[in-house]
């Protein structure tokens, strides 16, 4: 999935270098909705906000289906939700013309601090003696993570972003697990990471 998610980063890198590059930020739509494009394959359906803030710094929060989702990921019938969200600081813009603007307020390299929480019901199967048993069971998962990614608008109208994050995590129950929203390690390890490749589109 990684490799997939860089090489969509690459391929539309190489789409944007050859747009003209439009400085009149006053014809940038600056809020749009997106879609985890990834996240059915992973056992849920998450959708995101962005808006613009001012020079700089906008703010994004995510909002996560647990259940929503389609293949082998669905087959311990997990349910729940999960919410992040955090401002966003933009490091620099796509472009650079010789007054120094960018091609778009939301395009660019970023750092997003954001705060995660997921609650969800699963199965969870053990081995009894001779026989394998599943029993429904509830975890409750935080984390605070820094996550870097870039982003490209496509013609005003679309948005592309790819971003990995890392940072201190804790799960209910057993240790070490896929919380949907992020990863968690163990008690002694307790480190949370999470990637994602959203596709979204831009509105006024």
């Amino acid at each position: 999935m990684k490799f997939i998610t860089i090489t969509l980063a690459l391929f539309t890198s190489t789409i944007l270098f050859s747009q003209e590059i439009d400085t009149d930020y006053t014809k940038n739509k600056k809020k749009a909705i997106k879609f985890e494009f990834f996240s059915p394959l992973t056992g849920n359906s998450t959708f995101g906000y962005e808006s613009y803030i001012k020079d700089w710094l906008s703010w994004e929060a995510k909002l996560g289906i647990i259940g929503w989702g389609v293949g082998a990921a669905n087959d311990i019938h997990q349910s729940g939700i999960f919410i992040k969200g955090g401002p966003k600081f933009k490091l620099n813009p796509d472009f650079v013309t010789d007054d120094l603007k960018g091609a778009h307020l939301l395009s660019g390299k970023y750092i997003r601090p954001e705060i995660v929480f997921s609650q969800y019901t699963e199965d969870v199967g053990d081995f009894f003696g001779n026989s394998f048993e599943t029993e429904r069971e509830s975890f409750t998962s935080f984390a605070f993570l820094i996550t870097y990614g870039r982003q490209y608008i496509l013609a005003n109208i679309m948005t592309l972003d790819y971003h990995f994050g890392i940072g201190y995590g804790y799960v209910s129950g057993r240790e070490g697990r896929y919380s949907y929203s992020h990863s968690n390690g163990g008690s002694d390890f307790p480190i949370a990471f999470s990637t994602g490749f959203t596709i979204g589109f831009l509105l006024k």
